[in-house]
């Protein structure tokens, strides 16, 4: 039964009642800037909605854990590490209680070098602040507060986008071959449209603190879909991650902070979905799927059973990974097609995939990567430092020894897409040879075995 506000305002004022903080800080681009998400460089010519960094800060006794979502395409570790040490140093919480994971929003300037969008070095600087900032804002907010968490499920709005399709309609891949058996978002109208080549995940874990006003203090929240889209290329946008935030904000009347991460949405999109409304470029769709979405996580919201007694643990772990470089045959070939030092202004898929090639070349046979695991009570969160397949998120619940296991993709790195084994069998779009598509065929294991050992 929920408590009382007298109940509630004894409970709170207990000497080991946890605190929880919230804040945000803006980080849109100046016009003209650079936009990521595309194969091709696009400049930006209106924000249409501001972009964020989000923090939920929470503490128990003498544990601090941070959760932030930043309303960026990826952001790599080499900025987040530097980040997490100032977090840890201006807030007196330990590093691995920190996670800190992009939405993957289409719609915002490139935090790293994506296909042909390259970064602009005063932008990663102010991202940086902001995000240091938000932190630091969100733990001088700390205030008594009661956490809990539940699970709600909305399967309406997420399909798997690779499909089969009958033999020989697949097109061959940007480097010539024919050797695909899936495609990615391909024509649903198709007669040669078969079914889809694995599943979606529809669960929707909300997270929430809340004050002794019984309001929240901030909502965290994952769900499985890569984002929405279907809005103007030249805008800067959060995309439906920013839309459902202000509409949980607004929902709860209060001054709460809401956060929506990504799930292992690799291989998931709302195509399927879309196909029923057929707006483009506007921001109709986007508010649709953030507003059905919305609606699930009101009512989850409504079944959480809060307490004051959370202990807080955390782990991180690097683990060593390899590249998928090109051979000294590609290398030369990509060369006699783009030049030795190639443009960014390319625009048919066989010379982009050609200067992937060549940028590729330079980069070094393995890298290491991030994993992390928190546990708030009863409650895992497990991450991965890149755009993940949805089965891998499902297979870490499945083995997860937590009571709740929420999984979070592209947290504290941004490795590209990490595909299971089977789907390297099957290629497409997600494991053609790219900047964003680079890691080796054994990775996806060695991060389960990562995790499994954290959890």
């Amino acid at each position: 039964m929920p408590l009382s506000r007298r109940a509630l305002l004894l409970s709170l004022a207990t000497p080991n009642s946890l605190r929880a903080g919230a804040a945000t800080a803006n980080i849109s681009p100046a016009l003209g800037a650079s936009l990521a998400g595309g194969m091709t460089d696009r400049k930006c010519t209106d924000v249409h909605d501001e972009l964020l960094v989000r923090c939920a800060a929470l503490e128990s006794g003498s544990t601090r854990l941070l959760l932030a979502t930043i309303d960026s395409c990826m952001v790599p570790r080499t900025v987040l590490d530097k980040v997490r040490a100032r977090i840890s140093r201006e807030n007196s919480i330990a590093p691995e209680f920190i996670l800190m994971s992009s939405t993957h929003t289409h719609s915002a300037p490139p935090a790293m070098h994506l296909f042909q969008s390259m970064p602009d070095p005063t932008y990663i600087a102010m991202l940086e602040t902001r995000l240091a900032d938000a932190a630091r804002m969100a733990f001088t907010r700390l205030r008594p507060a009661r956490f809990g968490h539940a699970v709600g499920r909305e399967p309406s709005l997420i399909c798997n986008r690779r499909f089969y399709l009958r033999e020989g309609a697949i097109p061959a891949d940007p480097f010539g071959r024919r050797a695909d058996k899936v495609q990615m978002n391909p024509n649903l109208d198709s007669p040669d449209l078969l079914q889809p080549a694995g599943p979606t995940d529809p669960d929707h874990p909300i997270i929430a603190a809340i004050g002794a006003d019984g309001r929240p203090i901030w909502i965290y929240a994952s769900y499985a879909l890569h984002y929405a889209g279907y809005n103007p290329g030249s805008h800067a946008s959060a995309d439906y991650f920013g839309a459902w935030s202000r509409r949980i904000e607004a929902a709860t009347n209060s001054d709460c902070v809401a956060l929506l991460s990504n799930g292992c949405s690799g291989n998931i999109n709302a195509m399927v979905y879309a196909r029923q409304y057929p707006t483009r470029n506007d921001y109709a769709f986007i508010d649709r799927v953030a507003s059905v979405l919305a609606v699930e996580t009101l009512r989850t919201l409504k079944t959480i059973e809060y307490t004051d007694a959370v202990p807080l643990n955390a782990k991180m772990a690097d683990v060593e990974i390899g590249i998928r470089r090109p051979s000294p045959e590609e290398v030369a070939a990509a060369m006699k097609r783009v030049g030795p030092i190639p443009g960014n202004d390319y625009k048919d898929r066989a010379d982009i995939y050609a200067r992937e090639t060549i940028y590729m070349a330079k980069y070094p046979p393995t890298t290491k990567v991030p994993v992390q695991a928190l546990k708030l009570g009863d409650l895992s969160i497990a991450t991965f430092p890149g755009e993940t397949f949805v089965e891998l998120g499902q297979a870490i619940k499945k083995a997860s020894p937590g009571k709740t296991t929420v999984t979070v993709s592209i947290a504290n790195d941004a490795c590209g897409y990490i595909p299971t084994q089977e789907a390297f069998d099957l290629g497409g779009y997600e494991t053609w040879r790219a900047k964003s598509a680079n890691v080796a065929r054994d990775t996806a294991p060695k991060l389960l075995a990562a995790l499994n050992t954290l959890l």
